[in-house]
């Protein structure tokens, strides 16, 4: 793999502020779907035309997934996970809402999350002070609950971000950028990380790349041959890793600063998008904040994104 040559083209010059969750619908024509979180926007790309708009919320966006239905995507906010119909552009009803003990100060919002190839949401929640020291949660929202069930505690977990299952086996890898680390975890009969007999989270080290918290892994997505794709903030590129070893594969070095998180689009699942941040001062990359498309000759997704049931 080491001598792939990729191909990076910016799909769409999104100028955002904090863009992160890129998820591909192949309904609708083939969409990619991402988030400004800061700016509290979704963006919505239309892969055939290059068409793109906005929907405009009113709360920070941590994540987007997409539904059963193709015109509802759940948006992951401060405390609520809520319903976003992105063909009216308008929030629909609250399906499930963070208890008040584990925080409602606005410092605290959801982050990264996933659906898993069962139907679960699997969703972290962060605390805007992490390189201080403060902590975050990873939930749970199964299909028909109106309950977050908390699937790893503050002492276990301190900045949840990017997920990925590998087709075909009970497992999931789950990115701690606080940790600086990729972890794969056994599952449960929904894909969840699970326990063993003696309470503990049955994991196994992937990656550990302490870097001082200056490029930390970010979002993550696998491919058709199981390794692990991850944007590392701050490093102007993305990773792969092999999921068996933890070795680095190959490195796509991007015209920008700060990637952010990436997954796989296109009709076969052959291009990987890859979201950005802006950067400031006169060193600033042009197209910082865009969404960028790579094509990496012989690499292709693992499946589109998996949808939450309705």
């Amino acid at each position: 793999m080491a001598g792939l040559q990729p191909v990076v083209e910016l799909a769409c010059d999104a100028q955002c502020d904090l863009g992160e969750s890129p998820i591909w619908d192949e309904r609708n024509g083939g969409r990619l779907y991402f988030v400004d979180i800061n700016g509290k926007r979704i963006h919505v790309y239309e892969a055939s035309s290059g068409g793109h708009r906005t929907i405009q919320l009113e709360q920070p966006i941590g994540c987007i997934v997409p539904t059963s239905n193709p015109d509802v995507l759940l948006a992951a906010l401060e405390r609520d996970v809520v319903e976003v119909n992105v063909t009216a552009g308008t929030t629909g009803r609250v399906l499930a809402t963070t208890p008040e003990e584990h925080g409602t100060e606005p410092a605290r919002r959801f982050n990264d999350g996933k659906v898993s190839p069962q139907g679960s949401l699997l969703v972290g929640r962060m605390h805007a002070k992490w390189r201080d020291g403060e902590r975050g949660r990873l939930y749970r929202l199964d299909p028909g609950s109106s309950e977050l069930k908390e699937v790893m505690a503050p002492a276990e977990v301190q900045l949840p971000n990017g997920m990925a299952w590998r087709e075909g086996s009970a497992l999931v890898y789950f990115v701690d950028s606080g940790e600086e680390s990729i972890t794969e975890y056994a599952t449960d009969e929904q894909g969840i990380p699970r326990r063993g007999p003696e309470g503990k989270l049955l994991g196994r080290a992937v990656v550990h790349a302490p870097s001082g918290h200056k490029a930390v892994p970010d979002g993550m997505t696998i491919d058709a041959d199981g390794n692990l794709w991850v944007a590392i903030g701050e490093s102007g590129s993305v990773v792969c890793y092999s999921a068996a070893t933890g070795e680095e594969l190959h490195r796509v070095v991007l015209p920008v600063k700060r990637p952010t998180a990436c997954t796989f689009g296109g009709d076969q699942l052959q291009h990987l998008y890859v979201t950005t941040r802006v950067e400031t001062g006169e060193g600033a990359s042009a197209h910082h904040g865009g969404l960028f498309r790579v094509t990496i000759p012989g690499v292709k997704g693992a499946a589109p994104a998996y949808k939450y049931p309705l």
